[in-house]
């Protein structure tokens, strides 16, 4: 297969690769989202700047996107936007980008690539049904059976972190890591925003007191959400990804701990719970591969 161009849009930056069927990169970048600062026209404009540039290098054939939000996996419209993308409400970038480079294009929610990318190559390679869950200034989610995204009536399955589980908050708002560590700024008097997440787990791997119980209490939160959604789903595989993942060597213990303790014996021998393999390039490798998964099926038609 010729190079794809692969995008993940996020809220402070655009990073893209030029990659092969098998995911290896030949060339990753990335620029800044200035959607918010400058507006959807200035946003568009270096999407369109960024696929032209890349053109230029590599015969390109395709683009695949991934984006935050309730989106048409069928047609790309972005039918309920991230709150970091104003102005995109019902718009559709595969029609942009169809219609600016005459390439065949998809556009995913980010969490849907995530997953994917995890089942193609990374900690959720062959389950039958994977859950994956992103955790961080959110909690998103998304479900991949033999293969294939679980989407749902509305486009939106596996939007764990809008359930409410026995509380009238929201999952994420509940239980999110950017809840975590507002709490731990409270607990220690400091200014809102000020600690980041290096700074928490730093402090937990110093054994601090305050932060270790608030971690593992967090984790419960998480169990809460987890035992549930197997429940439901009864996955053999769960995998958890976002930012946290990259504390892997620090937060196992503590997940398998609460794991241990709060699944049901009679799901817990054919279920695993591990961290995400893949960070940074989750949402391009998922996008690659459902782009692959498209041309298959279409007969190299999208």
């Amino acid at each position: 297969m010729e190079p794809i161009l692969t995008i993940d849009i996020g809220g402070t930056a655009i990073k893209f690769g030029v990659a092969d069927e098998t995911g290896r990169f030949l060339q990753k970048g990335s620029l800044p989202t200035r959607i918010r600062e400058k507006g959807v026209d200035a946003f568009l404009a270096d999407l369109l700047f960024l696929a032209r540039r890349v053109r230029k290098a590599f015969p390109i054939t395709g683009i695949a996107v991934s984006l935050a939000g309730v989106i048409n996996g069928d047609t790309g419209e972005l039918l309920l936007p991230s709150q970091y993308f104003p102005g995109l409400h019902r718009m559709s970038l595969v029609n942009f980008f169809q219609k600016e480079t005459g390439l065949p294009a998809l556009c995913e929610n980010d969490a849907n690539c995530a997953a994917l990318a995890e089942y193609w190559q990374g900690a959720g390679k062959g389950a039958h049904m994977l859950l994956c869950m992103t955790l961080g200034t959110g909690i998103g989610g998304a479900l991949v059976h033999e293969g294939r995204l679980c989407r749902g009536a509305s486009y939106a399955a596996g939007e764990v972190g809008q359930a409410h589980f026995g509380s009238p908050q929201t999952w994420e708002n509940w239980a999110s890591v950017s809840a975590l560590f507002t709490e731990a700024e409270k607990k220690r008097n400091l200014a809102p925003g000020s600690l980041t997440g290096q700074d928490f787990f730093a402090l937990v791997e110093k054994g601090e007191e305050a932060e270790t119980l608030l971690l593992r209490e967090w984790v419960d939160r998480w169990m809460v959400g987890i035992v549930s959604l197997a429940w439901i789903v009864n996955p053999d595989r769960i995998v958890i990804g976002g930012g946290i993942s990259a504390q892997r060597k620090l937060l196992m213990p503590y997940l398998k701990a609460a794991f241990d303790a709060k699944m049901p014996a009679i799901l817990t021998p054919h279920t695993t719970l591990s961290l995400a393999h893949f960070q940074n390039d989750a949402g391009m490798l998922g996008a690659l591969y459902l782009y692959q998964q498209r041309r298959q099926e279409a007969g190299k038609r999208i």
